[in-house]
């Protein structure tokens, strides 16, 4: 049987990039980006711009957290790729 870690539908990566990001450890995500992207490394920042939440990756990407698909091998419940 097949399984995986994910977030309840509806609920937010918010907790885990913020532990992510307090505890300097490395993140792999999973985004949209017109389609999938992938990113790799230390959250520099949390922060918010027009009324969303966004993180600041050490390579200087910004990702809307919404947009996040999956992080550290947890993934939103209703992403479908894999």
């Amino acid at each position: 049987m097949d399984t995986r870690e994910t977030i309840p539908t509806g609920g937010s990566f918010y907790p885990l990039v913020a532990e992510l990001f307090q505890q300097q450890k490395k993140a792999a995500i999973l985004y949209d980006d017109n389609g999938v992207t992938r990113a790799n490394g230390m959250i520099e920042s949390i922060f918010d711009r027009d009324g969303r939440q966004w993180i600041r990756l050490d390579d200087q990407t910004e990702i809307r957290i919404d947009k996040l698909y999956a992080v550290n091998g947890t993934f939103s419940s209703d992403y479908s790729e894999c």
